[in-house]
């Protein structure tokens, strides 16, 4: 089983050892990913090319460090890409296309994994095959025009087997989202008005994760999911949590020692 607070560390020692930044949207998505991974995903570890397991398409491609150290913990993506990223290493410090590691898609311009997450699950029901499509995407993101095509069309045919997860830290590359487009609370104003099944819960919060895991993974649907999950971009160092500056800046930069270890 991943442990959260293991998997934190992980993440921050491989941004503070390689000097890499896209730090912090690589905190705020931390939970959700590892209560994925323990408790839902479908997948064969030692077969990633299961035509049989579900999909992650992790479409904030900046923030995909605590999806690396995952992948590497599960032994998806081999030690020397860990101990090599950021020099000579396959990993990018936005998501690269790799099927042999499950990374499903490139992703580092914004706004093209929810449009593929919608063809791969129509793609499976046209199929009649039961994998599931989970798509995580940015609050940011969301102003990208493509995402609402890709949200018609899940209405439009009915996606049932794609799950939406919004990391909504409040934040994006320049400044905080509510001053560039929608605020959050009318960003989901605007995803609860699709036909979906839509809920709203604290990101960080392991048993409001798992309930809503449990209606999408669980309950039978007809139609697509979204999770919309409020964050803190940063989160587990303080003065980087909610820091505007800290989108792209490795703490490092400022002074900040790594200290302990939970290996």
């Amino acid at each position: 089983m991943l442990d959260i607070e293991d998997i934190r560390y992980k993440t921050i020692k491989l941004s503070c050892e390689t000097g890499a930044g896209h730090l912090a949207p690589s905190l705020s998505c931390l939970e959700m990913l590892v209560v994925l991974f323990n408790d839902y995903l479908k997948f064969d570890k030692d077969n990633v090319f299961d035509d049989s397991r579900d999909r992650l398409i992790f479409s904030k491609g900046h923030g995909a460090y605590s999806y690396y150290v995952i992948l590497n913990e599960l032994g998806i993506i081999p030690n020397y890409e860990i101990e090599n990223f950021y020099s000579n290493s396959s990993l990018k410090g936005c998501l690269t296309y790799n099927p042999k590691y499950m990374l499903e898609a490139s992703t580092g311009s914004l706004g093209h994994g929810l449009p593929i997450a919608v063809g791969m699950a129509q793609s499976f029901k046209m199929q009649n095959k039961n994998n599931k499509v989970i798509c995580m995407v940015g609050d940011g993101e969301m102003q990208e025009g493509s995402n609402f095509e890709a949200l018609q069309l899940a209405s439009r045919f009915k996606l049932d087997n794609l799950l939406i997860i919004v990391d909504g830290n409040k934040l994006q590359a320049m400044d905080r989202v509510e001053d560039v487009g929608l605020s959050n609370n009318q960003l989901a104003n605007v995803l609860k008005a699709y036909p979906c099944n839509f809920s709203k819960l604290d990101g960080h919060n392991i048993l409001e994760l798992k309930r809503s895991f449990d209606k999408f993974f669980k309950d039978e649907t007809e139609s697509f999911s979204v999770m919309f999950c409020d964050t803190i971009k940063g989160k587990g160092i303080d003065f980087m949590e909610n820091s505007i500056k800290y989108h792209y800046r490795c703490p490092v930069e400022d002074g900040f020692v790594l200290k302990g270890s939970n290996e």
